[in-house]
């Protein structure tokens, strides 16, 4: 019975250690708006989902002035989803087609980060296009 004790918290103590040992990069989103018309000039942040949970945003800023966020990620693989938000009449909601703007302001990709990468996203409304660059 001890033997298996002995064990049970060797692997736990093992599971702890491995995780707080876990190492860590940095992820940085630049979002900038090409082509934004007058009078259509919103409000906007850009949320940074890592495997499906919300893991950092930019400020709030008008579409015209380029943001940024970055943030401490674990290194490896993950699915990142990256999504600018609106604010229309006092409400967020996502800078999509279905919600009646021009173009889907969002990226989705697996990424593998290793210490740092940057992912430099440009709405381009005039092309009705998102393109990215990652470095």
């Amino acid at each position: 019975m001890r033997q298996k004790l002995l064990l049970l918290t060797l692997f736990i103590s093992f599971l702890t250690i491995s995780t707080f040992a876990q190492k860590t990069g940095i992820l940085t989103v630049i979002a900038t708006y090409k082509g934004v018309l007058e009078g259509y000039d919103h409000i906007c942040k850009t949320m940074v989902y890592i495997d499906g949970m919300l893991a950092g945003e930019t400020s709030e800023l008008i579409q015209s002035e380029p943001n940024s966020c970055s943030i401490t990620v674990a290194q490896g693989k993950h699915n990142v989803r990256i999504v600018n938000m609106a604010n229309y009449e006092g409400n967020w909601e996502e800078h999509t087609i279905t919600n009646e703007y021009s173009i889907d302001a969002l990226y989705e990709s697996e990424i593998k980060l290793k210490n740092e990468l940057t992912i430099n996203l440009v709405f381009d409304i005039t092309e009705e296009k998102t393109f990215a660059n990652l470095k």
